[in-house]
């Protein structure tokens, strides 16, 4: 029971950080939470939480990845000049 509080707890605090971070709607993060702490056993909740983690980890890379093309090109700009 305690681990199984632990991990809503870090799936939702995960949840409400990536809401703000990457533009996701409250609402989608909502009917989630409610999708999984009422229709999904152990196994549904898993692949919920992985498949979220997976999707933020790839908008957090190409996020990372847009940063660096810009500053890549504000450099190329100052060389040029």
């Amino acid at each position: 029971m305690n681990l199984k509080f632990i991990k809503i707890t870090v799936f939702l605090f995960f949840l409400a950080f990536t809401s703000h971070a990457f533009g996701k709607s409250n609402e989608y993060y909502q009917q989630t939470i409610v999708h999984m702490l009422t229709e999904c056993n152990s196994t549904c909740q898993k692949q919920i939480f992985e498949q979220e983690v997976h999707q933020a980890f790839f908008i957090l890379m190409d996020a990372i990845l847009n940063q660096i093309q810009f500053e890549l090109s504000q450099k190329k700009k100052e060389l040029t000049w």
